[in-house]
């Protein structure tokens, strides 16, 4: 374990970096842009979070039913002209969905119904070990399921359905309905000026800048991107607002508590560093600037996955952004650190 002192690295955000792309989730996610650190990547480098250099180098790609919800949710709620809540199509759900919806996978390749429903399980561990006493019973949800989803496929659309399984369908029918009933909510993601116009509001935009940390002679340039759930821009009032939705399975009003999950998650690191960027791309775009008086402000936009669906809005505090700071900087320097001299050391800041 080599100590080094935190205070010997200076980090500046290349502000002539910063820009916006209009792609989709697709490409963000995709290999062309797997070069670039998120702060979701960061977790994987920060010992407080179980993360060291080898798993932030290759860290496993996770997928839960909790983050399907948290998906139809955000692209139901943030972007209802592109996205729709497709109906129920008899998919139980739980680990039967993983089955279910990777069988197809199978069917291509040429296997019979009763071989790809058994690849499909081994595939994604479902009774691996009796599956053979299994395949009837996932066949008799398979076939209507199947059908369903092929009449769905066939009827016209102007808008990208989002499928989920009928259990989770309840659950994210709830939650946009909480959302869109919450009138502090609305007004955070629509908002008006002193006339009643609307003011300017973006969602899933992705914006990338890039970090040049310096340490001793050596010097590292890290890419980062993110993508804001929403944000507004007040000429009148000359404040830009960041606002983040967030489901949770807990209930909304210990969200921000000491031990909820704004703190589990480290969220503060995430507003942080994600209203950093947008400020800066917004002083490049728009020409604002803090030295006359613009401000940045940001919301959690918090709705609960269990009954009854509650939804709250939460304001980050200034305190909350400086910690937030505070874990940015630390990590991007144990990224920046790796960088230099390698991904095999392990190190401790004094």
């Amino acid at each position: 374990m080599e100590k080094v002192r935190l205070k010997d690295f200076k980090i500046v955000p290349d502000i002539t970096s910063v820009r916006k792309e209009e792609i989709d989730d697709d490409i963000y996610f995709s290999d062309n842009y797997s070069h670039y650190i998120s702060n979701s990547g960061l977790k994987w480098i920060d010992p407080e979070e179980g993360g060291s250099p080898a798993l932030f180098k290759n860290h496993p790609k996770l997928s839960t039913s909790s983050l399907k919800i948290g998906s139809a949710v955000h692209e139901c709620i943030l972007q209802p002209e592109s996205f729709e809540l497709a109906p129920k199509l008899g998919n139980p759900g739980s680990k039967l969905d993983d089955v279910l919806t990777t069988i197809p996978e199978f069917l291509n390749k040429g296997l019979d119904l009763d071989q790809a429903i058994k690849q499909a399980a081994l595939k994604v561990n479902y009774f691996a070990n009796t599956i053979d006493t299994k395949i009837q019973a996932i066949k008799d949800v398979y076939i209507p399921y199947a059908k369903n989803l092929e009449n769905l496929n066939n009827t016209p659309s102007e808008k990208q359905r989002v499928i989920v399984s009928d259990k989770d369908w309840d659950t994210v029918t709830n939650c946009i309905e909480s959302c869109l009933n919450n009138e502090e909510i609305v007004s955070k993601l629509h908002p008006v000026d002193s006339l009643g116009n609307p003011i300017l509001s973006f969602c899933e935009d992705a914006l990338f800048m890039d970090y040049i940390v310096k340490y001793k002679d050596k010097c590292a340039v890290l890419k980062f991107k993110m993508k804001a759930d929403n944000w507004t821009i007040d000429f009148e009032n000359k404040v830009i607002t960041l606002n983040d939705l967030k489901t949770t399975g807990k209930s909304v009003n210990s969200f921000m508590h000491e031990e909820g999950s704004f703190n589990h998650y480290r969220y503060a690191r995430q507003m942080a560093v994600y209203s950093e960027i947008l400020y800066w791309y917004c002083m490049r775009k728009y020409g604002v600037s803090k030295e006359v008086g613009w401000k940045v402000n940001a919301n959690m936009l918090v709705v609960e996955t269990i009954p009854h669906n509650w939804s709250r809005s939460f304001y980050v505090s200034g305190a909350q952004m400086r910690e937030g700071h505070k874990q940015l900087r630390e990590l991007l320097c144990r990224v920046a650190y790796c960088e230099m001299f390698g991904y095999d050391k392990e190190i401790e800041f004094e």
